[in-house]
């Protein structure tokens, strides 16, 4: 879920791949089996098996049992003296570092013929090394669909992931191609909105407040969710879209000219829960008026349910 952004990282694309069909190459969707006409628009998101599919939906239903059975044998991995949930929600901005710049890359074959991909990152927090773990496929060298991403700081759950063949995470996205025929699409891991506003936090001002004091303002993780100074939620149109949240604080007394911390939160399927997405401070205003966007709530009383959930 490790070092600071390049320019030419952040521009790496994260989704998988569309392509229009012709008569001739006409597939099915392999979840649903819907039949892909020439018009239709056939995602995939990984080429050693060639699968298509005719929506994001019909992507993430496809590989929710090996979802499942991931999360199942990182329950039973999981040590007891690993991080606590709130120490890992204070880790989440880590997931995108370690998909756009890991530190180790590990590829593994399954028995279905997937290559799947470890994407390992090493951090420093509190003066203590912790390491962040993303489980993945790859489409032409970037990060297509994820399946697991957490933080930890045992040594013993990063080695059980060390699994297959080391790869050189230089080789990421060096196979990256263009084509007027072919288009972006995200799965369900993958939305345009989470791509723009991974972009916008890598290329964060240089006198903003740097990655390694992050820490500094773990007490502010608590008071913005639990007492914001605005809320904001961004909902799509589109059928089953869960909200985003954006809970923001302002600290005007920390020096020189006050902080913002900014939670960013997803809806889930329990009413009484939110996924963390991402949580930081800043000095920058204008990044603070980058998450100012949907319909604003103003105050506690029209924030969602603060049960948190850690993907």
């Amino acid at each position: 879920m490790g070092k600071l952004f390049t320019k030419k990282a952040a521009e790496r694309r994260k989704r998988p791949r569309a392509k229009v069909r012709t008569e001739e190459n006409k597939h099915h969707c392999c979840f649903c089996d819907k039949v892909l006409l020439k018009k239709d628009k056939a995602l995939f998101v990984e080429e050693e098996l060639g699968r298509v599919f005719c929506s994001e939906e019909c992507i993430t239903a496809f590989f929710t049992p090996d979802v499942e059975e991931l999360e199942r044998q990182y329950t039973e991995l999981l040590g007891n003296d690993d991080l606590v949930n709130l120490e890992k929600e204070r880790l989440s901005h880590l997931r995108w570092q370690t998909l756009q710049e890991p530190t180790e890359v590990w590829r593994e074959k399954t028995p279905a013929g997937d290559l799947r991909y470890t994407l390992i990152s090493e951090f420093q927090s509190k003066n203590q090394a912790v390491w962040y773990i993303c489980i993945c496929l790859l489409l032409r060298g970037d990060p297509s669909f994820l399946f697991l991403g957490f933080p930890t700081k045992s040594p013993r759950l990063v080695d059980a992931y060390r699994k297959g063949e080391s790869v050189k995470a230089a080789s990421l996205g060096s196979h990256k191609q263009h084509s007027h025929n072919v288009q972006d699409r995200l799965a369900d891991a993958w939305t345009e909105d989470e791509t723009r506003r991974a972009r916008f936090l890598q290329d964060r001002k240089k006198d903003d407040i740097p990655l390694d004091e992050f820490g500094l303002y773990d007490g502010c993780f608590d008071e913005t969710l639990e007492s914001p100074d605005e809320v904001w939620v961004i909902q799509k149109e589109e059928r089953r879209s869960r909200k985003i949240y954006h809970f923001i604080r302002f600290y005007p007394n920390e020096q020189p000219m006050g902080v913002w911390f900014i939670i960013i939160a997803k809806e889930t399927e329990d009413d009484d829960e939110i996924e963390i997405l991402e949580a930081f401070p800043t000095r920058d205003a204008s990044l603070v008026e980058y998450f100012r966007r949907g319909q604003q709530e103003v105050g506690i009383q029209d924030a969602p349910h603060t049960s948190r959930l850690v993907h």
